[in-house]
């Protein structure tokens, strides 16, 4: 499939959303710690799929974001995009995180359960290999809207512990990865992803 198809198939998506006054009655920027059960409502009471191609652009609506650090043990993994990963300005860029859309074909999977666990696994499973069972849980939400991504996206932040220090990026052309020490992770600071940075500037996410 070539580029130009591969980005018709993702702006024909249907995404979650959330008007903003909805979300968001109350001014928030950064990462904060817990809280998530009420904003987690607000979503389930108030959220709809609406075209990707029409919402992208559009900050009276916030597009909800699953967000994964996985954990193992005293390591976090630490993402890096390669020189094919999407968008050019992030070439190199390195994450404690990885986070995806929530899209409608998600539903089927939410039948019985939660549709914010059903984005969050399948964001897992095509973002990454994981050998060993795994186990997430909420931790805080992120809202960043001072850039022009940051201001239509809204992240609910997850910690996945997997039991198993066996676990890989599933497309390596675009995505690199590894399990890191804090070290690594303090190392890398500066040239991180904004909604990294701002994980790291409210917490250690090595005690989350």
């Amino acid at each position: 499939m070539g580029r130009s198809r591969l980005s018709l198939v993702a702006m024909s998506e249907h995404i979650l959303v959330v008007a903003r006054p909805v979300l968001l009655p109350d001014s928030l920027h950064g990462f904060h710690v817990g809280g998530v059960d009420s904003y987690a409502e607000r979503i389930r009471r108030s959220g709809e799929f609406r075209p990707r191609d029409v919402v992208e652009d559009d900050p009276t609506l916030k597009q909800i974001i699953p967000y994964l650090i996985i954990r193992h043990r005293e390591r976090i993994f630490l993402f890096q995009r390669t020189a094919r990963g999407g968008e050019p300005r992030l070439h190199g860029r390195f994450s404690i995180g990885v986070g995806g859309h929530i899209a409608r074909e998600d539903t089927a999977a939410a039948a019985v359960g939660d549709l914010l666990l059903a984005g969050l696994r399948r964001e897992l499973e095509e973002e990454l290999v994981v050998a060993g069972a795994w186990k997430a849980r909420p931790v805080g939400v992120l809202n960043d809207d001072q850039t022009r991504v940051g201001s239509v996206h809204f992240g609910v932040v997850y910690v996945v512990e997997v039991d198993r220090p066996e676990v890989r990026v599933r497309e390596e052309d675009r995505l690199t990865g590894r399990l890191a020490t804090v070290a690594d992770v303090s190392a890398a600071r500066e040239g991180m992803e904004t909604w990294s940075q701002l994980i790291l500037d409210a917490v250690d996410p090595f005690t989350l």
